[in-house]
């Protein structure tokens, strides 16, 4: 699945320092890996092997992002390595969402944490990534703290209803 951009703001050359930076890989890859965790719930989890698939879905889903950015971009014209290296590590942010839920869900490894316990843990952690992203959009849209918490409690709502829906139409 690809995220359309109907606008790309920039103010120089692609991967460069000049151009804004597009949060939507790590908005994207928080939801994606909140699904996963979601999906992969169930009385007889591995959690090692729900870590791995979330990493593997993760970085082929920031290749597939990547290629179709730089297929965008080639449908103009010819671009450099430079560039398309520019564009592979603007993707980049998806990568870092399934960070933390993956160190979490290796919790019963280390400790006294059960898989369901870690794999809950994952999941929680996955809702307050899309919460803080809400929050993110909130201060930059609106100054004060209250309307950016509300903002937030609504796009982590609106984020865990596309998960919900995701999970739905998987199974």
């Amino acid at each position: 699945m690809v995220i359309a951009r109907a606008h790309r703001r920039t103010t120089g050359t692609p991967g460069t320092a000049d151009e804004e930076h597009d949060f939507a890989p790590a908005v994207y890859g928080s939801l994606l890996v909140t699904t996963l965790v979601a999906v992969q719930w169930r009385d007889d989890a591995a959690t090692e092997l729900i870590a791995l698939s979330l990493l593997t879905s993760v970085a082929v889903f920031w290749l597939a992002h990547a290629w179709s950015e730089i297929v965008d971009r080639r449908v103009r014209g010819p671009i450099g390595i430079r560039e398309a290296v520019g564009v592979a590590r603007g993707e980049a942010s998806m990568l870092s969402s399934a960070l933390i839920p993956a160190l979490l869900l290796g919790l019963p490894r280390v400790s006294e944490v059960s898989a369901d316990q870690a794999i809950g843990l994952a999941l929680a952690a996955s809702i307050l990534e899309l919460f803080l992203w809400g929050l993110v959009v909130g201060r930059a849209a609106h100054g004060s703290w209250p309307f950016a918490f509300g903002i937030a409690l609504v796009d982590c709502s609106l984020g865990i209803l596309v998960v919900v829906l995701k999970v739905v139409v998987i199974h």
